[in-house]
């Protein structure tokens, strides 16, 4: 007879531990059941290039500690793979054939790596480095010196090239596009970082594609390019893209053409189906329409109205917007919404200050809509605040990129419900105090 639970839970990352406590703000007695394919218990996949450049330990990279699941009374099942989900019986089934009945389900699957069809990769032995196993074997594979080719210059190919020359390894970044971060970043702090990657002395070749790959024993390989250069490597790390993992909401009958679509609850089409994460194309307030944003913050974000919503709290998500804030070689970069803007319909503005940091934001009307800081990015979280607000700032345009912009210079309706917030926050804190929370 199949094991009956009210709350079900396909993933364990951010969307899924956030649902969990949501689930248990709300709701402290119904049973939670959540399903992990990977042995360990909930971490920060972010983490993982700061685990092999020895920035981090093991320990820090747990993003709950050892007694989460037990004292949120979550039955945690590590290594176990949901192969089917059956929305009208209201069961799923794992890889070992466990049947398993649900009240309300959360679908927080993730995104999987795109891997390209280059010929020979079928031969060659690779990473992802989208998860701690990945990191694992980059650690074994860097112990001693070794060559690693990076095949893709977005967010995780950086990452992996920074952390592989943390470790004294040979580093080479191929990139079909022209530049590196060509979605994240602009043609000006793309060429920043560029230049940070060069002077740490990691090879960067833009413009090409990989055309074939050969294995030549031992794990290592080569590879040739599409202008017929070859280059040899100990260690491949595919980085050309991620894409949302929908393959169970496709089978329990879901119409997934750009991720797992959802109302603004985290609701699927599916009763009492919910979604939430890397998987899910929820509202971007800055396109104004749904989007998938395959952010650790989005994600957890995303899972925590979902699990307010499926213990009936009713609580609409609120939206958000794209944002990277990461750091190369010494270089902190940081962007949000739209920061390579079609040329009709935008204006932006862009300024290089004092000491090489660069700044700049885009504006749709007297609405910022994107922002990038590349070097100093102390007083980048009120641009990214005025983004998710969608502020009118016509009246402190000029002020937007200046070293002193700061909350004096914000519309007085932001102020004012500022105040309101940070007070509401004071009251609240005082309170836990005096009844020694």
């Amino acid at each position: 007879m199949a094991a009956r639970y009210d709350y079900a839970i396909v993933g364990n990352s951010a969307a899924a531990i956030n649902a969990c406590d949501a689930i248990r703000s709300v709701d402290r007695e119904g049973s939670i059941v959540l399903f992990a394919e990977e042995k360990y218990r909930c971490y920060s996949r972010p983490l993982i290039s700061y685990l092999v450049a020895g920035q981090i330990e093991s320990k820090g990279m747990y993003y709950r500690p050892s007694g989460y699941y037990r004292s949120m009374r979550v039955e945690f099942r590590k290594g176990a793979r949901v192969e089917a989900v059956d929305a009208g019986k209201k069961t799923l089934t794992t890889a070992d054939n466990e049947k398993v009945k649900w009240r309300k389900l959360l679908l927080a699957t993730g995104f999987k790596p795109f891997i390209p069809p280059v010929p020979g990769l079928e031969d060659v032995d690779y990473i992802t480095f989208v998860n701690w196993d990945d990191a694992k074997r980059m650690l074994a594979r860097t112990a001693k010196p070794a060559r690693v080719l990076v095949v893709g210059a977005g967010l995780i190919g950086m990452k992996a090239a920074e952390a592989a020359e943390a470790r004294g390894a040979e580093v080479t970044v191929v990139e079909k596009m022209e530049r590196v971060l060509p979605q994240a970043l602009d043609e000006q702090a793309s060429r920043m970082v560029w230049e940070r990657c060069r002077e740490a002395g990691i090879d960067i070749v833009t413009g090409q594609g990989v055309a074939a790959l050969e294995s030549t024993g031992g794990g290592k390989g080569k590879a040739t390019l599409e202008d017929g250069g070859e280059i040899d490597f100990d260690l491949l790390v595919m980085a050309v893209g991620v894409r949302p993992r929908a393959e169970l909401a496709e089978g329990a009958g879901l119409d997934c053409p750009h991720g797992i679509e959802v109302d603004e609850h985290q609701r699927t089409s599916l009763e009492d189906v919910f979604a939430a994460g890397d998987a899910v194309s929820a509202m971007d307030i800055v396109l104004g329409k749904p989007a998938i944003n395959a952010l650790w913050p989005v994600a957890a974000l995303q899972g925590k109205y979902a699990g307010l919503n499926m213990a009936g709290r009713e609580v609409p998500y609120p939206g958000c917007n794209s944002m990277n804030a990461v750091e190369f070689f010494g270089l902190p970069v940081l962007s949000a919404g739209v920061v390579n803007p079609p040329e009709d319909g935008y204006e932006v503005i862009a300024r290089r200050v004092d000491g090489g940091d660069y700044r700049k934001v885009v504006l749709q009307g007297d609405v910022i809509v994107g922002m990038l800081v590349a070097g100093r990015v102390e007083r980048a979280g009120i641009l990214t605040s005025l983004i998710q607000e969608r502020a009118n700032v016509r009246r402190v345009k000029n002020f937007l990129l200046e070293e002193a912009f700061g909350h004096i210079h914000l519309p007085r309706s932001v102020r004012q419900e500022r105040i309101k917030e940070t007070a509401a926050g004071i009251m609240k804190a005082g309170a836990a105090r005096d009844e020694g929370v």
